[in-house]
């Protein structure tokens, strides 16, 4: 909660300090969407979107007790490309090449860790520290209501390795309001699988020691969970944003095997609200 609360006051802090210039032109550009995405023009002003969510999601990948987490929203995006559809799960990105209908950027993320107080599969483990992931994404709006996103990041600190995820929406605008739906699929490196999902021997050691009777376990690289993303979301057309969403993700291979997983069943469940204004021309 106390990395909610300094996020939120971050966002408020933008929002004073942005709204005095970026209302009017916020409100000129939030109109419906347009049918496809637009090519963008090198002179073009960029706009920033910030904001924050809060969720109830699994304490940790496999845990079958919930917790709340704040969530950033990022992105820097020209004028002609401001109400291109955005996911509630997209991670803060930067489009570094941009063809309207296709983008490829730079992502990231934080990993929160893992408390072994969480749960008494957790016993004697000890404490997974957060991690920073950072790659690259790419989007392709195959249809103007039909967006596939593909991301690929690289975690360090409390593990280290590779993360991916797959996904696809359908998107369905009406007036302010736009519904959007669509598969996910994430993979685990072994890093960070064994981290998560796997039991050194000395951990078993440990574990059993204070009677928390864990196998050795070894957790390979893979697809680790499959699922769908729902959200709908609400536009102002003053520079705010708001939303719902929701999802269902199904742990796979060692990741639902793991003896750690309590349920192999994830949901998540939670409410957004961003706030877009001008930054001016890029001076990059």
């Amino acid at each position: 909660m106390v990395v909610f609360r300094k996020l939120r006051s971050l966002l408020l802090a933008t929002v004073l300090a942005g709204g005095a210039c970026g209302v009017a032109q916020a409100a000129d550009l939030f109109t419906p969407p347009p049918p496809t995405p637009v090519p963008p023009s090198a002179n073009e002003d960029w706009y920033l979107t910030i904001g924050a969510s809060v969720s109830a999601d699994p304490s940790y990948p496999g845990a079958d007790n919930y917790s709340f987490r704040p969530g950033l929203i990022f992105s820097v995006r020209k004028a002609s490309q401001l109400n291109v559809f955005r996911s509630v799960d997209d991670n803060p990105s930067l489009a570094l090449f941009d063809t309207g209908n296709f983008r490829i950027g730079a992502v990231g993320r934080i990993d929160w860790g893992r408390d072994s107080g969480d749960s008494y599969r957790l016993t004697g483990l000890g404490n997974i520290d957060p991690a920073l992931e950072a790659g690259a994404f790419a989007e392709w709006y195959i249809t103007d209501w039909l967006r596939t996103r593909a991301e690929l990041r690289y975690g360090v600190g409390g593990f280290e390795g590779i993360r991916g995820l797959l996904g696809a929406d359908v998107i369905l605008p009406y007036g302010q309001w736009r519904f959007a739906v669509g598969p996910r699929l994430t993979y685990g490196g072994s890093g960070y699988m064994s981290t998560y999902f796997g039991v050194t021997p000395v951990q078993a050691v440990v574990a059993n020691a204070f009677g928390n009777p864990l196998p050795v376990y070894n957790a390979s690289a893979g697809f680790d969970m499959v699922g769908a993303m729902a959200q709908l979301t609400y536009n102002f057309r003053n520079g705010f944003e708001t939303g719902v969403f929701g999802g269902y993700g199904r742990l796979l291979g060692d990741a639902a095997s793991s003896p750690l997983t309590t349920d192999a069943n994830q949901f998540t469940a939670g409410v957004s609200l961003s706030y877009t204004f001008n930054i001016g021309k890029a001076w990059w």
